[in-house]
C-alpha cells in the first residue's frame, strides 16, 4: 500500500509541474493535454448546469486540477499515516487518505472554476451604465458631443456624451448618465438631476 501513495504523490506533483509549465494556455481550461474536446465538454457542462446541480459537481471529476490535487493530497496523507502507523490498520488509513483527497480535490477545482467564471471578467452593458455620474472631459451640448468619464466595474471608462439641456454642461462638471444610446450616454447636470428629484417627490 505504500508504493501506492508514493505513486500517487508522484503523480500529483508531475501534474502540478506541467499545470505550471502550461501556464496561461489553460487558464480557462481545466487540461492541458492538447484536446480541446474534454475541457470544452466541461465548461458546457458546468455552463448548462446550476451551482448546485449535480451535473456541475460531476463534471469537477473531469477536471484536471481536482486529479491534480487529489492525486497529492491522497499520497501525502497515506504516506504519512502509513509510515508512521498513526492509524489501527491500513484499510483505515486508505479511507483516511481518500476522504481527504476527494475533499482537497473538489474543492480546489470548485474554487478556480468559481474564480474563472466570476463576474469580474463580465463585459458591461447598456444598463450598467445608467445611474453612473462622472466627470465631464469634453463640454457637452445640445446638438453636439461632448465626453464623460466614469469609473465601471472598477475601470475608468471615457464615454461620448449628447444631453437636451438647455444650458452646456462645462468640462469638469459632473453629469449623471440617464441612459445609453448606442456608444452614446445621454447625459444630464448632477444637480439639475436632483432638482428634478426633488420636485417629483413633493
Amino acid at each position: 500500500m505504500l508504493q501506492l501513495y508514493v505513486f500517487a504523490l508522484v503523480l500529483g506533483g508531475v501534474l502540478l509541474a506541467a499545470s505550471l509549465l502550461a501556464g496561461d494556455h489553460d487558464a480557462d481550461a481545466d487540461g492541458f493535454d492538447g484536446a480541446d474536446g474534454a475541457d470544452t465538454a466541461e465548461s458546457e457542462a458546468l455552463a448548462g448546469a446550476g451551482h448546485g446541480d449535480i451535473g456541475g459537481f460531476a463534471a469537477l471529476f473531469a477536471s484536471t486540477r481536482f486529479w491534480t490535487f487529489f492525486a497529492a493530497s491522497f499520497g501525502l496523507t497515506g504516506l504519512v499515516f502509513e509510515g508512521l502507523g498513526l492509524l489501527a490498520s491500513s484499510l483505515l488509513t486508505l479511507a483516511v487518505s481518500l476522504g481527504l483527497g476527494l475533499t482537497i480535490g473538489l474543492g480546489a477545482a470548485w474554487a478556480v472554476r468559481k474564480l474563472t467564471h466570476s463576474e469580474v471578467g463580465r463585459v458591461a452593458d447598456a444598463g450598467d451604465y445608467v445611474g453612473k455620474s462622472g466627470r465631464v472631459l469634453l463640454a457637452v451640448e445640445r446638438g453636439g458631443r461632448g465626453k464623460l468619464r466614469l469609473e465601471l466595474q472598477g475601470t475608468t471608462v471615457d464615454v461620448l456624451a449628447i444631453t437636451d439641456d438647455a444650458e452646456p454642461i462645462a468640462a469638469g462638471e459632473t453629469a449623471l448618465v440617464v441612459e445609453m444610446q448606442g456608444t452614446e450616454a445621454f447625459v444630464t447636470r448632477l444637480s439639475a438631476a436632483g432638482a428634478s428629484e426633488r420636485n417629483s417627490d413633493n
